[in-house]
């Protein structure tokens, strides 16, 4: 790990659970489908640049990469592995990355909806690379934040 990254981690993971004290899974769900209503028109309205096609690209890097890791909760093999394989090809295009911004956080909310569902526990961790072990509802904290935190990326029309 990059100091860079022990520095972003160390600033970020208070963060992340500060948001997520005594938030449950089902609120956790609302959250996100909340955080997808309010950057749907920002990411509709973003211009077609290599800045922006990047953001997205990350976004739903770090989107598929949690919720990889948000299986073990259900019983997949804990996988140590970075975010960059579950990026889009490169070249993808804006309308692609846009759409799949929304697809997969409509996964995410899925899973949420399905880890509250099944009984889950809230408080299982589950080992981020940069922000060490995080809960469940941390971990889907995280997912609804990342995006948010970073909307200031998006250049629009």
């Amino acid at each position: 790990m990059s100091l860079l990254q022990k520095l972003i981690g160390a600033g970020l993971r208070p963060h992340v659970k500060r948001r997520a004290r005594g938030v449950t899974l089902e609120q956790a769900a609302v959250n996100l489908e909340k955080s997808r209503d309010e950057l749907r028109p920002r990411i509709m309205n973003a211009t077609d640049t290599p800045g922006n096609r990047e953001a997205l690209n990350h976004w739903i890097g770090i989107e598929r990469w949690s919720q990889n890791r948000l299986r073990v909760a259900r019983g997949a093999p804990f996988v140590e592995d970075r975010y960059r394989g579950y990026r889009m090809a490169e070249g993808s295009s804006l309308t692609d990355l846009q759409a799949q911004f929304f697809a997969v956080r409509d996964d995410s909310i899925a899973m949420a909806h399905e880890l509250a569902r099944t009984g889950v526990a809230p408080t299982l961790t589950i080992k981020h690379n940069d922000l060490g072990e995080l809960t469940v509802v941390e971990w889907l904290t995280y997912m609804e934040d990342h995006p948010r935190r970073e909307i200031i990326r998006l250049r629009g029309r």
